[in-house]
């Protein structure tokens, strides 16, 4: 009989979990099982293919069998070329080997490479405003600067980008203080950042109420809380979401008083939520999420009490 009807096949899961070293003690014994003949082919077979980079690879192939490195990735894409504003010429004045001379050629090359300047320095900018009086109106008026929030010694970038790091970003004001110090060379102060933020949200809490409205329109919407800390204090973060707009609420209440004063009054759609009392009766028609409630369903089966939140 010959060697092609003999020989058993390597399987690919015990390749890969040979490459990476998580082979179980199962796999093992399954190997060991077979005579002496199967685990010397077995054992060659599985060398040639390591040196090879790994077993063949065919449409049939488990993804879990295929090690990740023979996996096709998603396409790479180039980064866009930038357009250089600044020039350097780059020419060795001798051989940097022998240090003998030169002759000119003529060929280069060009290389970009993009980078943050050096020396970031804050653009400090005096405005001079002329008060003038207005005979119409019998009083002294003067045009709006509006580089700046009111009252504010801080510049509208400065205000957004602090405002990113902190509340998309999620970095602590000391690390954003740390930044603008060692980075950007700009002079901030906890108080001075928070009642930035502080002004920043008074002008854009209408837009923040009409995704509130928008919310209280929608057909469905899916609301839930947990804990959140302030000042060392557990606090909690509520969240109404649709699939379009999330509207978030920060109370250190847990109860019923916090969904009447988001709701107003009783829900007209569907009201998505968990387990928790106090949305008992905030909606006509009310829904439990799938998975609060299979884990409800499976502590049943179980024998014990569920959570109910």
């Amino acid at each position: 009989m010959s060697s092609a009807t003999t020989s058993p096949t390597l399987d690919p899961a015990f390749v890969v979990a040979f490459r990476v070293g998580t082979i179980t003690q199962q796999q093992l014994d399954a190997v060991l099982e077979r005579d002496r003949a199967a685990i010397i082919f077995q054992l060659l077979e599985l060398a040639a293919m390591l040196k090879s980079g790994g077993p063949a690879v065919g449409p049939h192939t488990p993804s879990g069998a295929i090690p990740p490195f023979a996996k096709p990735g998603p396409p790479g894409k180039a980064r866009p070329a930038a357009e250089p504003n600044r020039f350097v010429n780059h020419q060795a004045p001798c051989c940097p080997d022998c240090h003998g001379p030169l002759t000119r050629t003529g060929r280069c090359r060009k290389r970009v490479i993009e980078d943050i300047p050096a020396n970031i320095q804050p653009e400090i900018t005096e405005h001079t405003i002329h008060r003038d009086w207005c005979s119409h109106c019998k009083k002294q008026v003067e045009p709006i600067v509006p580089d700046a929030l009111p009252n504010s010694t801080f510049g509208h970038r400065t205000t957004v980008l602090s405002a990113w790091f902190h509340y998309d970003l999620g970095l602590t004001t000391s690390r954003i203080l740390s930044v603008f110090h060692a980075h950007l060379h700009f002079k901030l102060t906890d108080g001075g950042l928070t009642e930035t933020w502080h002004r920043l949200a008074q002008i854009v809490d209408p837009w923040y109420q009409q995704i509130r409205q928008l919310c209280l329109k929608s057909a469905v919407l899916h609301a839930d809380e947990t804990g959140w800390r302030v000042d060392g204090s557990t606090w909690w973060l509520w969240c109404f979401t649709t699939q379009r707009e999330t509207y978030y609420l920060i109370d250190d209440c847990r109860g019923r008083e916090v969904l009447d004063e988001f709701f107003g009054g009783e829900f007209q759609g569907i009201l998505v939520t968990v387990f928790w009392a106090a949305y008992h009766g905030m909606s006509r028609t009310s829904q439990k999420c799938w998975p609060h409630l299979l884990r409800e369903l499976k502590a049943i089966d179980a024998g014990t009490e569920g959570t109910g939140d």
